[in-house]
């Protein structure tokens, strides 16, 4: 099992589209700060907290973490599936449960990193362009955004693989993870609307955990903990079942 945690982490980190997401996820955050301060007042009051959370409101909002995220791993983790590799790998006796929970790792790592990206580039951007002083309280409110973005994209991410797994086609995981990653929200929204639901669904939707942080009051942890866990469990058992049964097609 070591051995396979280890090798893909090896093919992750010496691949170049694994810099690249990286780079290209900090150009990304860059373009979404220029483009929030082009649209944005300039006498806006930055030492007012309520203007400098609504920044980070769309901030995220642009999908500064999930488009890189979608991007990345399509690029890096469905390339087995397309080339018939990961065949191989089941043919030398190792287990697709094995491979899948070595990529669950890696994918995790991706979110994670990609997350950390994100957040930093647009809390220099914040400061450096729109004039946001820099204080511990501060840093620890982006050290907030980054937790609970990590959490919420990490879950996601689970997410993502799972489909991977199951589809086992790049073009159409693709196709499918874009739909759910950037409409998700606003369907699962217009579904409670319709049913009076209030936040009933997209309180548990991973991309809805941004919300829980506030520069002015405490994140509730419990609630972001229990959906991580929620994801984790749920999307690792039903791929590792549905993949574990029958032959290798």
């Amino acid at each position: 099992m070591k051995n396979v945690i280890r090798a893909s982490f090896h093919k992750m980190f010496h691949d170049k589209a694994f810099w690249v997401s990286l780079a290209g996820t900090a150009g990304w955050s860059v373009f979404i700060g220029m483009a929030l301060t082009w649209i944005a007042d300039a006498k806006l009051d930055v030492t007012d907290i309520s203007v400098v959370e609504k920044y980070w409101r769309d901030f995220l909002g642009f999908y500064v973490v999930s488009i890189p995220l979608l991007v990345s791993s399509t690029v890096l983790f469905t390339s087995e599936f397309k080339d018939k590799s990961w065949k191989l790998l089941v043919a030398r006796g190792i287990s697709k449960t094995k491979i899948y929970f070595a990529k669950m790792l890696c994918m995790l790592l991706l979110s994670t990193l990609i997350t950390f990206v994100a957040i930093l580039t647009g809390a220099i951007y914040s400061v450096a362009a729109l004039g946001v002083p820099m204080s511990v309280a501060y840093a620890v409110s982006v050290l907030k955004y980054f937790a609970l973005q990590a959490i919420a994209h990490g879950t996601a991410a689970v997410f993502v693989l799972s489909v991977y797994h199951l589809i086992k086609a790049s073009e159409v995981s693709s196709s499918l993870n874009m739909i759910l990653l950037v409409f998700g929200t606003m369907a699962l929204s217009k579904i409670e609307d319709a049913l009076s639901l209030g936040d009933a669904l997209t309180g548990c939707w991973a991309f809805a955990q941004h919300a829980c942080v506030s520069f002015v009051g405490p994140s509730d942890w419990l609630h972001v903990v229990v959906t991580f866990a929620a994801y984790l469990i749920v999307c690792s058992l039903a791929v590792i079942v549905l993949t574990s049964r029958g032959d290798v097609e």
